[in-house]
């Protein structure tokens, strides 16, 4: 570690966070654009693209961990991860142009297949790798909460740029969705290779110790990494914001359309969703600093499971842009702080592994975490799509029922209020503290173990 400063310097955070920027085109923008693009203007349906999509992410649940084995056991000499981000981009250049620039109307579902098996596998072998260098180059409890924000601003950042593009497009120049979808396309295609490089080009990629033990495989190893239920309830935590955040954007635009009556400034609103996540997410990070982790990410969840509840009432109370624009607002302070506090808390979880076990997992743990979010975004569109072509009858380019347009916002509601609440449940106490995370670092400071029950002691059953 000794290439790597004690903490890293503005430039250098800025360039590891920009890799969020190409992460932020396909990351919600593909639930809310990208899904229903391909259901309604592709001529596949609510249904077809739901199966599609989540049993392709559930593709990611081998992909991952068989990539936080190659972070983990395969690093050249110059690091284990800047490779990874190189061999990456070549695959998701040719990918993205063509998901974003598909040969129809119609197009086959073999085609959506194809295209998003390979663009996950190519995503897979960024996020993985890019999430794994932070235990490894921030060093301290709050350090890691600061590198992961940055990370999140910018995907932010990008995501409102795109969720704002369609409406800017359709206002000035009159350009139809296919050509919108096409044009966020080729911000992803630029963004890719400018941002990969400069994260490459400054940020430390520690060389491999040959005097520390390589991380084992072994699957008494794995299987050791695993009976740890903090573990457990960091991944069941990312599942359930995945669903939560997925599942709202991915059914948002039927929403705002059918259940407030509001069409073109739909996007512009989701955006204030976003806006109002970003404003608040200091102030979310600056409260685990007061306090802790688990602590500011409790009440995160709660305040986003109760304010997403607003959605209902005031659809019923006859809708409208300035309702729903309420809505969006209050129930996006919460947006995004999640993301940095569960990845925060997972290289703390990381270190404490590390003395325990003696080697560093990162690619592994940071592998499962990439696909428990990714299981939980697929079932976030796979469940709620399912649900609203199959039991409620929806159809988002017919006509529509009242009836059917109540289970819609049902549908819209019930999915993150119950996600987030679980969440909160799950993180409600936490083993490892700001105290217990100084103690481990002063210990692999030492080179020697440290005291297993003091740094991560084991959670009983009413803790939960």
């Amino acid at each position: 570690m000794s290439s790597v400063p004690a903490k890293l310097s503005t430039s250098q955070v800025i360039a590891y966070g920009s890799v969020g920027i190409p992460f932020g085109a396909v990351g919600l923008p593909m639930a809310v654009f990208i899904a229903p693009f391909y259901a309604d203007q592709m001529g596949l349906g609510t249904a077809t693209v739901g199966v599609i999509f989540m049993i392709l992410r559930f593709w990611d649940l081998f992909s991952d961990p068989v990539m936080g084995w190659l972070v983990d056991t395969k690093p050249t000499r110059h690091g284990k991860i800047r490779h990874w981000l190189l061999i990456a981009v070549p695959i998701l250049l040719p990918t993205v142009y063509l998901l974003y620039n598909p040969i129809g109307p119609p197009v086959s579902p073999l085609f959506l297949g194809i295209i998003l098996f390979i663009f996950y596998i190519g995503t897979t072998m960024i996020t993985t790798p890019h999430q794994a260098w932070a235990p490894s180059i921030a060093r301290s409890y709050d350090e890691r909460s600061r590198l992961f924000m940055w990370r999140e601003l910018f995907t932010i950042s990008t995501m409102l740029m795109m969720l704002g593009l369609p409406t800017l497009l359709a206002q000035t120049g009159d350009v139809d969705r296919s050509h919108q979808i096409a044009i966020m396309g080729w911000i992803l295609v630029i963004a890719l290779p400018l941002t990969v490089g400069a994260a490459c080009l400054l940020v430390p990629d520690p060389r491999p110790d040959p005097s520390q033990p390589k991380a084992s495989f072994a699957p008494s190893a794995i299987m050791e990494a695993l009976r740890q239920q903090t573990l457990w309830r960091l991944l069941a935590t990312e599942i359930f914001i995945g669903i939560a955040i997925a599942g709202t954007a991915g059914t948002f635009l039927f929403a705002a359309q059918w259940g407030f009556g509001v069409i073109n400034l739909a996007p512009l609103i989701l955006m204030v969703h976003f806006i109002a996540g970003f404003v608040a997410m200091p102030f979310w990070v600056w409260l685990s600093k007061r306090t802790e982790k688990y602590i500011a990410m409790r009440y995160v969840c709660l305040w986003s499971a109760l304010t997403y509840i607003s959605y209902f009432p005031l659809s019923v109370m006859g809708g409208g842009p300035v309702l729903l624009f309420i809505a969006a607002m209050i129930s996006g302070l919460g947006y995004g702080s999640p993301f940095i506090l569960v990845r925060s808390m997972m290289a703390d979880l990381v270190e404490a592994e590390e003395v325990r076990g003696g080697s560093n997992r990162s690619g592994l743990f940071y592998s499962l975490m990439s696909g428990a979010y990714k299981t939980g975004a697929s079932f976030a569109i796979g469940i709620p799509y399912i649900l609203l072509g199959v039991l409620v009858g929806f159809n988002p380019s017919g006509d529509n029922s009242a009836g059917t347009v109540t289970g819609l916002m049902v549908v819209f509601v019930a999915v993150p209020v119950i996600s987030y609440f679980l969440a909160a449940l799950l993180i409600w106490k936490y083993p490892i503290t700001r105290a217990s995370q100084q103690e481990t670092a002063e210990a692999i400071n030492r080179g020697g173990q440290a005291n297993l029950e003091s740094l991560h002691p084991p959670v009983k059953e009413g803790d939960l």
